[in-house]
Formats: C-alpha cells, structure tokens, sequence
C-alpha cells in the first residue's frame, strides 16, 4: 500500500474546496460555458496533464487529457459536465467553515474540483499507472436547448479513438454507487375531433372530446397502480407514467378541436423505449376511437435504461476505495432519473456508472456541499482509478 498511501497524503482538501468555490463564482449556465471552459482547461495545464481542447460549438468545449499508463491496464474515463442551470435565486458563492454554496456546487462543480484534487495527487506522485486515466469535462449537459450537444460530442471521440476507456465514472450523485437509471421519455398525446370546434349547445356532453380525455387520464392512472404491482426494480422502484400538461378548449362554450396531454413515462431495463411508445399508443386509440376521435403520439429526448452490475470490476474497484477511506460500506442505488449514463452506455457501448460528493441540495436555491465530503470523493477517486487502472 507504499504507493497508494503516498498518492492519498498528496490530496489537498483545501486546494479541492478552493478550486470549487472559484469554479462556482464563474457563472456556466448551459449555452454559457465558453468562460468557465477556459478556467477548467488552465486548471487541468497546471495540474502536469496535456489538454486536448475540442469545439462543440464556438467558445464551448469539451475537455480531455490522459495520465499515460505504463502498461496495458484497464483505461478509466472520469468524467463531468462544467455547465449549470440557471442561476435564478440561488444563494451567492461563498464559504462558512466545512461548507460551500452557490449554484453548480453539488451539480457539479464540486465533484469536477475533487477529480483535479485526485489527478493532481497521481501526478505529484510520480507514480505509473497501469491503464490510461483519462479526466473529461463535457458542456451542454443541463438544459435541453443544448440538446446534450457535449455528451454527444465525446460519444462521437470516444467511437472515434480520440479519446478511449474501458470504463467511465462521472463524478456527479451521492457517495454512493449509482449504477442503473431507468429509460425516460417526455410523450405528447394529441386527439382532435374531425367537426373542430362547435357550440356545446349542440353537443350533448357525451360526445365532447373533453370527456374521452378524462376517461384517458383515468386510465393512466389505473395503469400506474398496475405499473406499481408489475416487476419492481431492487434499486430504483416501480416504473412511472406521469402527466404534467393538460390542454383542452378556447372557449367556455365550445368544444376542443384538439385536447393535447404531455407527460413523462420512465421504464426499467428491459423495455425499450419504442414498446413503451406503442403501448401508450395502444391505450389512446381505444379511448380517441370510443370518441370518434384522431389521435397522435409522439416521444422526444427519449434515453434507453442502463444498468452497469455491481460486480462490475470498476464499480468493485471505487466501492473498495469508499470502504477505505470512509470506513462504511457504499450503498448501491438506482434513479428514475436520466444523465449522462443512458447516453454513453448506449452510444459507445462503455459501462458507466456515477459516484460523486453529494447530490442532496441539487437545483435547489440553497445549493451547498461540504468541504469534508469533497477531500473524500478526491480520496476515493485517486485509490479508486489505482484500484481498477493498477500501479506499475
């Protein structure tokens, strides 16, 4: 354990949570990121690492350097989006003892300083590792006017050879190991009635489009209880269909020409997410066809599930680096949510899985994350890519 204790004792905590804060007070709302890709690049420059600068789009860039290794190891991928949502009311940049805050601390400036704090310790060290390490930062992860531009463009260089691994860590979620998401999709149910728009005085309520619509929404939600009582994932639950939008009518005495229903529908691995678009397609049919209605369904930013196992050699190797340096054993969790994940499983074929400081005050005004939690996720990723790349 020579060399591994020599790399931990090089881990500075305060280094780590100085490089967070000063990340932090550089505003990177998605769309937004050509200062802060600036900033990252120069940190990871004076760090010893070589950085390959790669566009997006003018000014945004993706990020990526490689600590060589010695051998023919496993390569790992860490990884992380610079860019944040907005601002909005969120409290300022600042520190108060074992705590930082700002927007982008949790989600995910933090684990992004700690990932440096652990590079910087390799190099420092001198040690060789086996396998490649490689430390990435992606932009246009967060809103979707980005359309995942940077995720996108590294699963392009990862197809490519411009850069490669065996395995990607991105250093977002809790200290734990989040190693399944399911699949998600955003659905748009649209059913039109083909007289349009006609005074109810003339329509008995029977026939209007409104009242099919209710008998849908309905059935959704029995369809959520048989969703609940169906196969339950161990990690992340039951699976989830939700409505978030109803549209119906322009006026108070006219019947609707379109009712239109947006929501989400979330499934775990297994399904696809063209069964669950033709099952949502089934269920509309029966009720338009009962209404003598047209309908449409129609699904955008899908993500497939992704589930990486929890013997997994690179998930053994940080859940091992946890058991040392915290003392406890990690959990292993899943999400309904999506990220990067879904993306980069399904678009290089490379298992990922998450570990990061913390994930508790994510989006939230008062977006904070402690100090003590970053030197550990530092500590837990230098032992961690020694653990799975090897030291020569």
């Amino acid at each position: 354990m020579g060399q591994h204790e020599d790399v931990l004792s090089l881990i500075d905590e305060e280094w780590v949570a100085a490089q967070t804060l000063a990340l932090v007070e550089t505003p990177s709302e998605t769309m937004e990121e050509a200062v802060v890709c600036t900033q990252y690049a120069d940190l990871m420059a004076e760090i010893g690492l070589e950085v390959d600068v790669r566009e997006v789009t003018p000014r945004r860039n993706n990020l990526y350097a490689r600590i060589r290794g010695a051998g023919d190891g496993p390569a790992l991928v860490f990884n992380g989006h610079l860019d944040t949502i907005a601002i909005g009311d969120c409290v300022a940049p600042g520190r108060d003892g074992d705590t930082i805050t700002g927007r982008g601390t949790t989600d995910m400036k933090g684990g992004m300083a700690s990932l440096l704090g652990a590079a910087k310790a390799i190099v420092e060290s001198g040690i060789r590792l086996e396998g490649d390490l490689w430390v990435t930062a992606v932009v246009g992860h967060e809103e979707p006017e980005a359309d995942k531009d940077g995720p996108k463009a590294m699963i392009e260089d990862l197809n490519n050879g411009r850069l490669g691994g065996d395995r990607i860590l991105i250093v977002e979620g809790p200290d734990a190991l989040w190693v399944m998401s399911m699949g998600s999709m955003v659905w748009t149910i649209e059913m039109t009635s083909p007289r349009g728009g006609t005074h109810t005085q003339y329509v008995p309520f029977s026939e209007n489009p409104i009242r099919f619509v209710g008998d849908l929404i309905q059935r959704i939600h029995e369809w959520q209880g048989e969703l609940e009582q169906g196969v339950v994932h161990p990690l992340a639950g039951a699976e989830r269909i939700d409505v978030g939008i109803v549209e119906a009518g322009d006026y108070f005495n006219r019947t609707p020409g379109t009712c239109r229903l947006v929501g989400t529908r979330r499934w775990s691995p297994g399904k696809t997410a063209g069964e669950c678009l033709a099952e949502l397609e089934a269920l509309t049919v029966e009720f338009a066809r009962q209404g003598g209605l047209e309908s449409s369904v129609r699904m955008v930013h899908e993500r497939e599930p992704f589930e990486t196992p929890q013997s997994d050699p690179a998930v053994g190797a940080i859940a091992d680096a946890h058991r040392q340096i915290t003392e406890s054993e990690a959990g292993y969790i899943g999400m309904r949510i999506v990220g990067d994940a879904n993306l980069y499983v399904h678009g290089s074929g490379i298992p990922t899985f998450y570990y990061g400081p913390c994930n508790e005050t994510a989006h939230a005004d008062n977006e904070w994350v402690s100090v003590k939690r970053l030197g550990d996720a530092s500590r837990v990723y230098a032992l961690g890519a020694m653990n799975y790349c090897g030291v020569a």
